[in-house]
């Protein structure tokens, strides 16, 4: 009896991996196209605030006629959430550029006392209400006081794939602290940053907001360093980004960027500046970069982040299956802890002969993790379809680098907008999750499962 009750908890456990592995992605209809994001913006009301607020309701005016003016309309709707310890909201969801910019004109700050804020909660908030793919802007002068709910968060940005940028003007005075610590994650898991401010600064990194709110976003680099140094990169630049950014937040920031002649760029050259803070950050621009293989040179005085961004219509998503599939909607955001991982690649802008041919995984640091080959499919490409073989992904969060050649024979790379973390089956803590129980007769016993999703 003990052997048959055994082979029917087995049959049970692999019927329960199978049906987990192959709950489908859920594909958000809502009605917008794939480039359609929300733009958000996390404010902080406390009375310490008040000159932070009167320069973003100044900005958002600016902001709103710079995105709205474009060709490709990048956002499709805005939100706004407040927060002041111990409240969060209420939440302002429009399609309405004026009623937005009204919402931030009626916000009134009030109060204060202790430092550390509810800024954790209202992130989450303003993740659920957003739009896939969205740009969030969280204006404090605080660390997070509910930093517990930082998990829940990482899990949306990984599910939402939406970038989180925190422009700060204060931190309480310990960047060792939990609640501080939880912003860096929330940033770094995001390809988001973060801009240590003083209070007139705020009205600059809003200038630095109006260009980088666009469509057809693409990531190239991304890297995070707990210590001053110098690094150097070779970024290849394909014929379709129109324009490339970089963005370098920390102390003392210095960047320098040679074309493929080795030929530094500058002011004469089409180098724009977009934000120079000194003690604190420095982005510039580039419009239609000469092709070939760029040199990148950058560095701080203290720990430091670095964001390489593009606008192009070639670029990738990638979804987790636990067995080969075929079909996008059939994979999930995450791999699973403990069970071999499919990557299937969804290419847009990618047409025969243009091929992948290598995929890396990628630590937070910008360290190559493991390369993977890209086989080339059947149909060579045409349905942008490309799948990974079977691999076992690291312990670490990590980003997917994707590396090919375009039609022309340009070398191109694009990494994922989010790092990636493993699902731990059964692991039930967070309210993220939802629990699914499958119950199998086995004679006269019930055995009930539950997965964690």
């Amino acid at each position: 009896m003990t052997s048959v009750l055994l082979k029917c908890l087995v049959l049970a456990l692999c019927i329960s991996a199978h049906r987990l592995l192959a709950v489908p992605r859920v594909e958000e209809d809502d009605g917008s196209d794939d480039s359609a994001s929300t733009l958000a913006f996390v404010f902080d009301v406390t009375g310490s605030m008040y000159d932070d607020l009167k320069q973003v309701i100044e900005g958002a005016s600016r902001i709103l006629e710079k995105t709205l003016s474009r060709r490709t309309r990048p956002i499709k709707n805005f939100v706004l959430v407040p927060f002041h310890d111990p409240d969060i909201g209420p939440v302002s969801i429009t399609t309405d550029p004026q009623k937005f910019q009204q919402d931030l004109q009626e916000l009134f700050v009030q109060g204060g006392g202790d430092c550390p804020e509810m800024s954790i909660g209202a992130i989450k908030k303003a993740l659920e209400v957003s739009l896939p793919g969205s740009f969030i802007y969280v204006f404090t002068d605080a660390r997070a006081k509910d930093y517990r709910l930082k998990r829940d968060v990482l899990q949306l940005v990984q599910l939402r794939q939406s970038q989180v940028v925190f422009v700060l003007t204060g931190d309480c005075g310990d960047r060792s602290q939990p609640g501080y610590r939880a912003y860096e994650e929330i940033a770094a898991t995001s390809s988001g940053q973060i801009f240590h401010l003083d209070k007139q600064q705020v009205n600059e990194v809003l200038k630095w907001v109006e260009e980088t709110v666009q469509a057809l976003k693409v990531h190239l680099l991304s890297s995070n360093h707990d210590s001053a140094q110098e690094n150097k990169w070779e970024v290849p630049f394909d014929p379709s980004l129109r324009e490339v950014t970089v963005s370098l937040s920390g102390p003392a920031p210095q960047i320098e960027l040679s074309d493929p002649f080795g030929h530094v760029v500058g002011e004469e050259q089409g180098l724009k500046e977009l934000l120079n803070i000194p003690n604190s950050a420095r982005v510039v621009n580039l419009k239609f970069p000469r092709p070939g293989a760029w040199k990148l040179k950058v560095s701080c005085s203290g720990r430091h982040t670095l964001r390489v961004t593009g606008v192009s219509n070639l670029d990738f998503r990638a979804g987790f299956s636990s067995v080969p599939v075929s079909e996008f909607n059939h994979t999930r955001q995450r791999p699973i802890k403990g069970l071999p991982a499919h990557v299937l690649l969804k290419c847009t802008g990618l047409k025969p002969p243009g091929q992948l041919s290598h995929a890396e995984l990628m630590s937070g640091s910008g360290r190559s993790l493991r390369t993977i080959p890209v086989p080339l499919p059947s149909d060579l490409g045409q349905q942008g379809l490309w799948s990974l073989p079977e691999f076992r992904t690291p312990s670490q969060s990590f980003f997917i680098k994707v590396t090919g050649k375009d039609k022309e024979g340009y070398r191109f790379q694009r990494l994922s907008s989010v790092s990636y973390t493993n699902i731990v089956p059964g692991k039930t803590t967070s309210p993220l999750r939802h629990i699914s129980k499958t119950t199998l007769p086995c004679f006269s016993h019930l055995i009930n499962l539950s997965y964690d999703l």
